[in-house]
């Protein structure tokens, strides 16, 4: 579970990113190139045919109570989160409200254009105290419906 401070939660998050590159390595035969310790991308890795990627990777607790996957935009009063990644993609680990631990990926312009289209239901203020963290939610449906499914973990 988050504890809504970022120095606490960065050790889950870069456990979370460690985890996600070895799937990929395990069940799509990706190779894990570096991590990046900017807004831009958390992970390069590079597909069989030899293209790298990056993946910005995310990962939702409070899904398995409220049903939703939050997209935060902007924190402190300034853009963050998918206003500024640079990643090809977005892979999020979703803890849903059946138990399952779900891995959910989506090209970054596509998630985008869902945002455009406010395939969201709603905005959020949140996160970690004084944050003022800003998410768009969507419905853990929408999500399934336009992101694509790799497995469980």
């Amino acid at each position: 579970m988050p504890n809504y401070n970022f120095r606490k939660d960065l050790p889950i998050a870069h456990a979370t990113e460690q985890q996600v590159a070895k799937f990929l390595c395990d069940t799509r035969g990706m190779t894990f190139i570096s991590e990046c310790n900017n807004s831009d991308y958390d992970i390069l890795m590079q597909l069989k045919n030899g293209r790298r990627i990056t993946i910005e990777i995310k990962e939702d607790f409070t899904c398995r109570t409220t049903g939703n996957v939050g997209i935060e935009y902007e924190c402190r009063g300034k853009p963050s989160g998918i206003s500024v990644s640079k990643a090809d993609y977005y892979l999020y680990k979703v803890h849903e409200p059946t138990g399952d631990t779900g891995l959910y990926v989506i090209a970054t312009s596509h998630l985008r254009k869902l945002i455009d289209t406010k395939m969201y239901f709603r905005s959020i203020v949140g996160g970690d105290e004084g944050s003022n963290s800003k998410n768009h939610l969507f419905k853990l449906g929408t999500v399934k419906e336009n992101f694509k499914f790799i497995g469980t973990v």
